[in-house]
């Protein structure tokens, strides 16, 4: 029997993954393609809500497949929101370091002054909006047993 319950894996995994596209997209926009300004700002939103949409569906029908095919909305939702909380702090944790290494200037790019209002904002902001994706995911996701997929 592994030291960490299946739900906690799950979100590890799918929390890193997440993170990992973030992280990557955040440094291939300051330090190679020098991105900034409004449409930069629209990129994030769309590269970070893709990787978050893609993560929490992944990590959700992980825990069906574990659950032998079956899932309800509450396992699903619960899984999502543990995904969620651990890509917020770590994302978090990745943006800490970015302000230790390079300082205030990418966050003055962003348009933010205040590093609690910046940190604050990100980690509530992506652990609220996962938490309303894992709902919408696990309401399409959800499977009683003995149920067909043409009953979903």
């Amino acid at each position: 029997m592994s030291a960490l319950p299946v739900t906690m894996k799950i979100a590890l995994k799918y929390g890193i993954a997440v993170t990992i596209v973030i992280a990557a997209w955040v440094a291939l926009k300051h330090f190679v393609l020098h991105f900034e300004g409004p449409r930069a700002q629209i990129a994030d939103i769309v590269v970070f809500n893709l990787s978050a949409i893609v993560g929490l569906t992944l990590g959700i029908r992980a825990k069906r497949k574990t659950n032998g095919g079956w899932l309800t909305f509450v396992q699903g939702w619960k899984t999502g929101i543990s995904i969620a909380v651990m890509y917020s702090i770590l994302t978090s944790l990745y943006f800490l370091f970015l302000l230790a290494l390079i300082g205030p200037k990418l966050m003055q790019q962003e348009g933010e002054t205040s590093y609690v209002k910046a940190f604050l904002g990100a980690a509530i902001g992506f652990a609220l909006f996962g938490t309303v994706l894992s709902a919408i995911i696990a309401l399409f996701l959800k499977r009683k047993p003995g149920m067909s997929i043409n009953e979903c």
